[in-house]
């Protein structure tokens, strides 16, 4: 059985400034830093477990973690509107970037343990976390960056606007948690969007949308390594398309519907072959020794439907002295794959779409409000999720779990304003 302990501490401070020296120009700035820290502590236990396989000063401990992972972000970034025309405005922007993370303590068995070397057989220094009989991990990754954005904005009239944009957006790389594997640079999303904003019926329809291309590079992905340890991994590139769009309607001044719907095409446009090299990245094309990918070009992304949506129809009306309500929610998520590796999702399987349907009525004067909810209302199993406790290919069809959605849930919510 596990014991274990996490320890949370961050601090972030942002100054930022704005202004608009003319008519037509108007600026934001600033920097940003953050630190954040991760005390890990995970003692696997077998009560009465000889001294002589226990970790050194944690008796009865088969397995030990005992780290201090440490994230720090810096940034300075600024953008500039400037009206090209009353209707026509251009955006540039700029993010200058600096992140530093570092992972130091142990991870492992004791120093006799008959099976492995990982643990007190690998350490190199003296303990750098307490709790911990030595360090066997002490790294640090380090990188620098910029992001860029570009905007046209375009008002048809007061009512109607149009959009183009070109942006980037990143994530810090970082260290595995096992410190015998590489650590996995940053990925970098590029966005090209057009999209619209509109209202129409004297306001009483919204219409809002947008159609994108995203090329995501040296994408991270995790899944569950050697001794379930969950690792990170640049998986090479990949390309999402997609259009979304919301509408929102007054049908009548008590009656309002709303909806909203994605439709994704989310795919590899490399092969990923599950070999790393000493950057942490995907080796491609892939090493003879393995010429068979884990996931080839084309494979779709994991956790990632091809279409999902929602509906919501609200009612108002008065009951004597009481506002009161009716409402009706459905959300619609279609199939998608749990992992990104072909044997894997062949164990796993491919999790279901699904809809789920909610109701609500309440009533509400003054300061006071209650309201009768019934989540799940056909008592629907969704599958949320499927996955093991270990890699699927080691735990087999048989370690498969199923996380399904909550049950038909009835209750009664009270409300007061002060």
């Amino acid at each position: 059985y596990i014991n274990g302990k996490d320890g949370y501490r961050q601090q972030s401070h942002e100054l930022r400034i704005s202004g608009s020296p003319t008519r037509h120009v108007r600026y934001v700035g600033g920097v940003f830093l953050s630190q954040a820290s991760h005390d890990i502590e995970q003692k696997y236990f077998i009560n009465g477990l000889a001294r002589s396989l226990s970790v050194t000063g944690s008796p009865s401990t088969w397995w030990l973690t005992e780290q201090v992972r440490t994230d720090r972000d810096y940034a300075a970034f600024g953008e500039l509107t400037y009206d090209l025309t009353p209707r026509l405005s251009v955006t540039g922007g700029l993010r200058l970037f600096k992140y530093k993370n570092s992972l130091r303590g142990f991870f492992g068995f004791g120093l006799t343990h008959p099976f492995s070397s990982t643990g007190e057989q690998s350490c190199f220094a003296p303990s750098s976390v307490p709790g911990a009989p030595c360090t066997d991990v002490n790294k640090t990754v380090s990188d620098t960056g910029r992001t860029l954005k570009l905007n046209l904005t375009y008002h048809v009239d007061d009512d109607h606007m149009l959009y183009a944009t070109h942006s980037k957006g990143f994530r810090p790389g970082g260290i595995n948690r096992r410190g015998t594997l590489p650590p996995y640079v940053a990925d970098f999303l590029t966005n090209y969007e057009i999209g619209w904003k509109t209202s129409w019926v004297d306001h009483r329809l919204r219409f809002n949308g947008a159609a994108f291309v995203q090329d995501w590079k040296d994408f991270q992905f995790s899944f569950l390594g050697q001794n379930s340890f969950t690792q990170i991994a640049n998986a090479g590139n990949a390309r999402i398309k997609g259009v979304e769009a919301e509408l929102n309607w007054a049908a009548t001044r008590s009656l309002t519907i709303s909806g909203a719907f994605a439709l994704l095409q989310a795919r590899l446009t490399q092969a990923y072959c599950g070999t790393l090299g000493a950057n942490g990245k995907d080796l491609n094309p892939c090493p003879m020794t393995r010429t068979t990918p884990q996931a080839p070009n084309g494979t779709d992304l994991p956790v990632t439907p091809r279409f999902k949506g929602n509906l919501i129809a609200r009612y108002g009306f008065n009951l004597g002295a009481f506002d009161a309500h009716v409402q009706g929610a459905a959300v619609y998520v279609g199939e998608r794959w749990p992992d990104l590796r072909i044997a894997q999702r062949g164990i796993l399987g491919r999790e279901a779409a699904y809809t789920l349907a909610d109701f609500t009525a309440g009533i509400e004067k003054s300061s006071y409000s209650i309201e009768l909810l019934v989540n799940n209302v056909f008592d629907k199993r969704a599958q949320l999720d499927r996955w093991a406790q270990c890699d699927a290919a080691v735990c087999g069809v048989a370690g498969t779990y199923i996380t399904p959605a909550q049950p038909r849930t009835i209750g009664i919510k009270f409300g007061q304003k002060f």
